[in-house]
């Protein structure tokens, strides 16, 4: 299985959910961006994007999530124990 990094250098949460908002936009979404964000973040990290992301968009980031992902990715990368959600 491979291992994720967090980056020497993260890029900030409104950057993180500049990035996740593009991913969610035109035909398709952009699931390796998604990833890139979220699977390379922390616990602590992923609530600062979720707050922020309501925050600049006035829309949850699980809702925008389950409402772009599907299937097994969808499962598999939004289980209900995820910092993502609210704790």
């Amino acid at each position: 299985m491979a291992t994720l990094r967090v980056p020497d250098i993260v890029p900030s949460p409104a950057e993180d959910c500049k990035t996740l908002k593009k991913a969610f936009q035109g035909w398709g979404t952009d699931e390796k961006a998604i990833l890139k964000v979220l699977g390379r973040r922390n616990a602590s990290q992923r609530k600062n994007i979720r707050e922020t992301f309501q925050q600049l968009y006035n829309k949850s980031l699980i809702d925008e999530l389950v409402s772009e992902l599907s299937g097994d990715f969808r499962v598999t990368k939004l289980p209900e124990n995820t910092s993502l959600r609210n704790n």
